[in-house]
């Protein structure tokens, strides 16, 4: 790229797109008259700042590409040889919108595709995420006067971005903004027209380049917009500067061959490190995370306050539903003298109802705290929260993943998601959300830094298609505190949920874990289980240790036409107990034994689930423990942990 002449236009927006693209065209030609060779318009050029409003109709401001900006801007490119960069408020032919950029290169054709902003704010008063879709990628342009790229506004935060187009070749690139003060916010100390450029000299400085970031002027509803519209060569030194207030061309000529001089000064891309940046790739803030602040998840075998199940409803899911309500009896009886038992009801007349079939059972139901509340489904591991402690601070946490309903296969259940939320109006225990899909049934902790899942279930297209092994690993660990996974290929026949580790694998100790596997060689789980088994017998703990591998049989194929997931690792650990689902079959009682040897210190009791499988889950499925904040204690008989302020 040899020596040109830009331009920035920095100006005022009214609510009249048509108005603001006149105004734009005829300060663009003002550009064109004074030299310039490449002219970038503000953030959003032809709308006011609508993303400041919660619930402002857009659809105005839209424009697609090809559009009205498109074509007025390549017959002005066509006649005077300039290039073009033009923010605009995209409609997709998707019909998704995007904070796009489209780049009209000096013979007037539009250089598809068009860049989408990639970073959405959304802190109110700004509601970005409201209107925009994220963009997926960066992209470089190959103009007629050198190679640039495009970055929007709250893009220029996030130095990796600038990182990323100057190793794939950009020399200069552009940022168009739409920052200011917002009314009232504005305080000593805290100068974000100063830190916005600086930010971006920053850019510059560390990649070897020029940068030239475009602002608006004038006020729109809450913002005043601060200008300030800058160009700087590849050593941040400012070589021209717009003022805060006016509308005004920014011309100056910038000579993008000494970026090769600043970046072999200091060898700024050949003695990068790429090995050591693994953390760049994490999408957790800093600090916020529950390992960050010094939470992990327990093993199950550790302490319980209390147990959460939801009481059984749905005769759809569960023919047999008497046999599953007694399953639920046997259930509170065995756990109720060591953890407190919650139980979700969905109302009154339920209440007083499972009252009388406990009292039936020989239970007092007074001892049972019961939370009303509006849910589809049992299976609460899976919907509800995954515990975290800090022992050293006493205090308790939820992690609330996201629940799409074992990827989209039962929409009227996703409405579970929400029952977390309503649990925690009893709780109040702060609450991280992750942002992506998890169940509760699919990770199998040690507590001590270890983690099991399966691939066919974590890694399904049906639960976070863009995530790969490596993100689903990093979430794992800022959430739960793992530092190691150990991935299962595919889970047992019969499992909808694509193969929760809970039916295969199951620890009993830090570095001992009991596997299913199957004698039978043509039973369909014969082969996947013998791989799985084989995985764990090569594999470690965290800390390099070796596991010990203990078998479980199966109880065969359980069902008729249709194969349920019955699996004998689907039991509690409770803290005096291990409830374990059988299932009428020769095997219950040597799987019994080995879990029996597997805890000496509990009682091991058999729950019959044969209806209980009906509904494709077991007695795991339906329990979800609640952790002790202290390592010594349980069975804490009060609603709500304590917890240090």
């Amino acid at each position: 790229m040899s020596k040109q002449t830009i331009a920035l236009i920095q100006t005022a927006v009214s609510e009249d797109p048509d108005h603001n693209l006149k105004h734009a065209l005829e300060m663009a030609g003002s550009a064109i008259s004074k030299g310039a060779r490449i002219i970038c318009l503000p953030e959003l050029y032809r709308a006011p700042y609508f993303p400041q409003y919660e619930d402002a109709d857009a659809s105005a401001y839209a424009e697609t590409i090809p559009g009205a900006s498109t074509e007025a801007f390549s017959a002005l490119a066509r006649e005077h040889g300039a290039v073009f960069i033009l923010p605009i408020y995209e409609r997709a032919a998707s019909g998704e919108h995007y904070n796009s950029a489209v780049v009209v290169d000096a013979d007037g054709r539009v250089l598809f595709p068009a860049y989408q902003k990639v970073h959405i704010h959304q802190d109110p008063p700004i509601y970005d995420k409201r209107y925009f879709h994220a963009g997926d990628r960066y992209r470089l342009y190959d103009t007629r006067y050198g190679r640039i790229a495009v970055l929007i506004s709250y893009d220029q935060w996030f130095p990796e971005a600038a990182r990323a187009v100057a190793l794939r070749g950009a020399e200069m690139i552009f940022y168009p903004s739409a920052i200011g003060w917002i009314s009232g916010e504005r305080s000593p100390g805290s100068d974000w027209r100063e830190a916005w450029e600086t930010v971006q000299r920053g850019h510059a400085i560390a990649n070897g380049l020029h940068i030239a970031a475009v602002n608006r002027v004038g006020e729109d509803g809450c913002i005043r917009f601060f200008g300030s519209s800058f160009i700087a060569d590849a050593f941040g030194n400012v070589i021209a500067r717009a003022s805060e207030a006016d509308e005004e061309v920014l011309i100056a000529e910038v000579d993008p061959s000494i970026n090769e001089a600043a970046r072999e000064r200091w060898n700024l891309f050949q003695n990068r490190r790429p090995e050591t940046y693994r953390a760049l790739i994490r999408k957790f803030p800093p600090g916020k995370t529950p390992q960050a602040l010094g939470y992990r998840m327990p093993a199950e075998w550790e302490p319980h306050d209390a147990v959460w199940l939801a009481w059984p409803y749905d005769r759809e899911m569960l023919p047999d539903l008497a046999a599953v309500e007694w399953n639920y009896v046997e259930i509170i009886a065995a756990l109720r003298r060591s953890e407190t038992v919650n139980l979700l009801v969905t109302g009154e007349q339920m209440r007083t109802r499972v009252g009388g079939i406990l009292l039936e059972g020989g239970i007092d139901a007074s001892g049972v705290r019961f939370h009303i509340l509006d849910y589809a489904d049992v299976w609460l591991r899976d919907y509800g929260p995954m515990f975290v402690v800090n022992r050293r601070t006493e205090s308790l946490a939820m992690v609330h993943w996201n629940f799409n309903a074992w990827g989209e296969k039962y929409p009227d259940l996703k409405k579970d998601s929400e029952v977390l939320l309503m649990m925690n109006r009893d709780l109040n225990l702060p609450i991280f959300t992750p942002g992506i899909v998890l169940e509760g049934s699919s990770v199998e902790v040690n507590g001590a830094g270890t983690a099991i899942v399966t691939e066919s279930c974590l890694m399904n297209p049906n639960r976070n298609p863009r995530s790969a092994r490596e993100d689903i690993e990093a979430y794992l660990e800022a959430y739960l505190a793992v530092s190691h996974v150990i991935w299962l290929k595919e889970g047992i026949a019969g499992d909808e949920t694509g193969g929760h580790v809970d039916n295969i694998a199951r620890f009993v100790n830090p570095t001992t874990v009991l596997c299913v596997i199957e004698d039978d060689r043509d039973d369909e789980n014969y082969a996947p289980l013998k791989e799985n088994y084989e995985i764990l017998r090569s594999s470690t703990d965290q800390d390099g240790k070796p596991l010990t591998v203990i078998p479980l049989p199966t109880p065969g194929r359980v069902g008729g036409e249709v194969r349920l997931p019955a699996s004998y690792a689907n039991f509690y650990i409770g803290n005096t107990v291990v409830l374990v689902p059988t299932f009428k079959h020769p095997n219950d009682a040597p799987a019994l034994a080995r879990i029996r040897q597997a805890f000496p210190g509990r009682k091991v009791i058999g729950i019959d689930c044969t209806a209980l499988v009906e509904g494709m889950g077991g007695v795991h499925c339906i329990t979800l423990q609640q952790p002790s904040i202290s390592s010594g204690v349980t069975g804490q008989r009060a609603g709500s942990p304590s917890r240090k302020k």
